[in-house]
């Protein structure tokens, strides 16, 4: 390890891990339970008007019609309350259940609904034939945009709090560390008054991204771990939002008869596979969401774009929970990937062709900052880019945490031939 271990940090900045890690926390509180009650109040009862096509039209007389009054303080809701009863099959059934929608109505839609639907009127309802117990007398999708925007506006809340903490977080001191030095470079002198690179028509496009590349900078990570988890999150909401809606049903009908007699077993276990992915998801949302609060990496290079032969030097520090990493482990790596038809498959093969150590410790005080000028093979290839080849070199960083998701992190620079 060089003596530039000492020297001042890659940020000044003080960093402010835990006080995002609860704004993410509270912001995906928000999101999931308002996601979860828009499934409840518009997907469910959708998905449930659109299978009760194959439901039973029975003949069935009102009994009781009254309007429902809630009154608390939070205010007065209403709902409608018909009751009828119908003949299935020589058994005769009593149910309460007007449509597939549990959200209250106004009190004039509920006076419509209790008048159209008086004592002793015969009219049709509509049966389930695996579950004769269940009826209902409106088996159209009755859309709310209330039911609907409420539940979404603590979504886009949430949402809203998660991304304001990756985006408006303190930046006022980004400088990069002494140890990762400034190098005298032409390219630097070629800039104009405004400081942008000064251009010409014998250049490059690449020589002249190279000009603002050819100095000190601090490597933005690949991918961000709360955009990797509001995606994840979205994508097992909208998974298990549909796959809960489908075996609802089921679920209520299993404890219908001897031995869940209601139950269409066949369709149980075909959708028995979604619910374990399901369920995986869950999980896999669970684990992301607990690498955020791992401590977040940063990475500057004393050139983000160096040729090859050359040395280039790599500082890294740890902000928030640094106590909590037991190694370290930080390698620059080459690596290469083609993409291929096979068939009717696209494939993407990936190899690593270049691995240089840059650091591999246990040491507290070289886990949360370090510093090592790492040599650029001249044998090797420069970074690439085509439509259906690649080659890019970036930074690694890998921390063990006991009982914990790793940090793992990479930044990618660029090697000039």
């Amino acid at each position: 390890m060089d003596s530039s271990m000492n020297k001042k940090p890659i940020s000044i900045e003080k960093s402010n891990g835990s006080g995002r890690g609860c704004m993410v926390a509270i912001g995906a509180i928000f999101a999931i339970f308002g996601l979860f009650f828009a499934s409840l109040t518009t997907l469910i009862p959708f998905l449930e008007s659109r299978s009760s096509d194959d439901w039973v039209e029975t003949k069935c007389t009102v009994v009781s019609s009254k309007i429902d009054v809630n009154r608390d303080d939070d205010g007065t809701t209403y709902r409608p309350l018909v009751e009828f009863t119908y003949n299935y099959h020589g058994v005769d059934y009593r149910s309460d259940k007007f449509d597939f929608t549990s959200l209250n109505r106004s009190q004039s839609r509920c006076r419509q609904i209790v008048d159209d639907h008086v004592v002793g009127t015969r009219m049709g309802c509509f049966v389930n034939p695996n579950n004769p117990e269940e009826a209902v007398l409106v088996r159209e999708y009755d859309f709310s945009y209330m039911g609907l925007i409420f539940p979404l506006i603590f979504a886009g809340l949430g949402f809203a709090i998660m991304l304001a903490a990756l985006f408006f977080k303190n930046n006022k001191s980004n400088s990069i560390s002494g140890s990762a030095k400034q190098p005298t470079s032409p390219a630097l002198s070629s800039l104009t008054a405004d400081g942008q690179p000064a251009t010409s028509s014998a250049e490059h496009p690449g020589d002249i991204e190279d000009q603002t590349w050819d100095r000190p900078k601090k490597l933005k990570p690949s991918q961000s771990r709360l955009v990797v988890f509001l995606v994840m999150l979205l994508f097992t909401l909208f998974w298990d939002g549909i796959v809960g809606a489908m075996t609802y049903q089921q679920l209520r009908d299993f404890g219908k008869g001897p031995l869940g007699q209601g139950v269409d077993w066949a369709e149980f276990l075909f959708m028995t596979p979604f619910v374990l992915v399901g369920l995986f998801l869950l999980g896999f949302v669970f684990y992301l969401f607990v690498g955020l609060f791992n401590p977040t990496v940063e990475i500057a290079l004393s050139t983000g774009a160096v040729r090859r032969g050359e040395s280039v030097d790599v500082a890294w520090q740890l902000n928030g929970r640094t106590s909590s990493v037991r190694s370290l482990k930080i390698t620059v790596e080459g690596e290469e990937s083609a993409t291929y038809r096979r068939g009717t498959s696209t494939i993407t093969d990936k190899n690593v062709f270049c691995i240089i150590p840059v650091a591999d410790t246990d040491s507290p005080e070289e886990i949360e900052f370090g510093s090592e000028v790492i040599p650029i093979p001249a044998d090797t290839m420069h970074t690439f880019l085509a439509d259906r080849n690649k080659i890019k070199w970036q930074v690694v960083v890998h921390g063990k945490i006991p009982y914990w998701p790793s940090v793992k992190e990479t930044f990618e620079f660029r090697v000039k031939p």
